[in-house]
């Protein structure tokens, strides 16, 4: 196979599910509980996997017809060589990258919420408001009442 774009389809539908995978997680990071998050993250690593071995062969590939291993050789190999249809799919590549790009940023932002909200929950349980401590170490109440104790004596 001396033909570096023979692969980008496949490089191209892995690139469609991860940015699949991404909007799912997005979706279930604005919800109030993100249970499924995890599957989620596991599909991502999974497919960035498929996705490197593709490049990774890709790359092999250009390297073994004498242009560099990366994606300016890749470019480079498009311009003398590549068919219109190569072309599309590779531009499609960096269209579909800057999606994953940009929804990948907006989970990080979601995922930074989420942080803070169970931190200041935290925070909250754990006393550290400067108002004492609610729970102990042994999950039992801590706050002392200083007051008079009411009821009939």
């Amino acid at each position: 196979m001396s033909n570096p774009a023979s692969s980008l389809p496949q490089e191209k539908a892995a690139l469609v599910r991860l940015v699949e995978k991404l909007r799912q997680e997005q979706a279930l990071l604005a919800e109030t509980s993100a249970e499924g998050v995890t599957d989620i993250i596991s599909e991502k690593a999974s497919l960035v996997a498929e996705m490197t071995t593709l490049a990774g062969n890709r790359h092999q590939l250009l390297a073994s017809i004498g242009y560099t291993e990366d994606e300016a050789g890749m470019q480079r190999w498009m311009n003398e060589q590549g068919s219109d249809a190569d072309k599309d799919i590779w531009a499609d590549l960096f269209e579909l990258a800057q999606d994953a790009k940009e929804v990948n940023r907006v989970n990080g932002i979601l995922i930074g919420k989420k942080l803070s909200v169970n931190q200041g929950a935290l925070t909250i349980l754990q006393g550290k408001t400067g108002t004492g401590n609610f729970y102990g170490p042994d999950g039992q109440n801590s706050i002392k009442s200083s007051g008079r104790r009411l009821g009939v004596v």
